[in-house]
């Protein structure tokens, strides 16, 4: 009764219920042993709670706590019984997917919706009222910010509002350079996109390295002049076909645990069930070493 008990075979052992054990069984064991190992109620609960014993021979509360959680959810006890391993709430052919949402699907989405607010910019500065209205509102806030205007507790120069300011700032430097050359404003906005893929940081280290992904931005605004519907279809077919093997993906993961558990699961099954039977042979064994020491001392 002194002696330390091995550690436990799985969560399963951890509850003291069989490998077929029920919702219900899950739920007493539980029950059980948390009035045992959990600490306010321990404390409260003497007669449940074998207190002779060295708390290293009882699992403790978090991994009751942990095997119930196991056990109890039905997808997450499969793939318990499948691998051996609890491989946390979310299911592997979700976490496949949400990989690949978060590092492919989100970041295409976002820089396709960012391509097509860039071409809808061009496209509504090209009417000339537009860009007229657009600089006259900027020459009004920039009167404005002259004279330091203030209205209450507004002030067109408090630092919540310089981002706006900046942003109108380079919308209306857009509307200007398209006035002189179109060219130059879709220059921006291939520049405004090479950033979002390469980031800012990495552009703006230098005037040289500015210039030179400037250049290129002109260049490249020059050369798929007249492309860019076919650009954001292709993007738009892209982030379609990444959905797809996302999905695609997904599914393949699903079927390949439903195949692993029917292949091998029965062999997990029999290994755990090897080794109970191991660890019942090693106890009575040394169930029957004490016996004769305690029998030759006696004699």
């Amino acid at each position: 009764r002194g002696g330390t008990r091995p550690p436990m075979i799985d969560y399963y052992d951890t509850l003291g219920v069989g490998l077929d054990a029920d919702a219900e069984e899950i739920k007493k064991a539980f029950k059980r042993l948390s009035l045992q190992t959990h600490p306010d109620k321990a404390r409260s609960t003497a007669v449940l709670n074998d207190n002779d014993r060295p708390a290293s021979e009882r699992p403790s509360f978090h991994q009751v706590q942990l095997a119930r959680e196991v056990l109890e959810n039905e997808e997450r006890r499969k793939i318990y019984d499948t691998f051996g391993i609890d491989l946390g709430e979310e299911r592997p052919e979700m976490e496949v997917w949400t990989i690949g949402l978060n590092m492919l699907l989100s970041p295409m989405g976002s820089f396709t919706l960012k391509t097509a607010f860039v071409r809808l910019a061009l496209w509504l500065i090209s009417f000339s009222w537009v860009g007229r209205i657009l600089m006259a509102c900027g020459a009004i806030v920039g009167v404005l910010y002259g004279v330091d205007f203030r209205y209450h507790d507004f002030g067109i120069r408090s630092p919540e509002i310089l981002p706006i300011l900046v942003y109108g700032g380079i919308v209306d430097g857009v509307v200007f350079l398209y006035w002189i050359w179109p060219l130059l404003a879709e220059t921006v906005t291939v520049f405004y996109l090479l950033t979002e893929v390469t980031g800012h940081q990495a552009l703006l280290e230098s005037w040289k390295v500015i210039g030179g992904a400037a250049f290129g931005s002109f260049v490249l605004a020059w050369l798929v002049r007249g492309w860019w519907w076919w650009i954001l279809g292709l993007e738009v077919l892209l982030a379609v076909v990444m959905l797809a093997a996302l999905t695609v993906a997904a599914g393949i993961m699903r079927l390949w645990i439903d195949q692993v558990q029917t292949q091998r699961g029965g062999e997990l099954r029999d290994w755990r069930l090897a080794l109970r039977k191991e660890r019942k042979r090693l106890h009575t064994e040394v169930a029957d070493l004490k016996k004769k020491l305690q029998e030759r001392g006696g004699s």
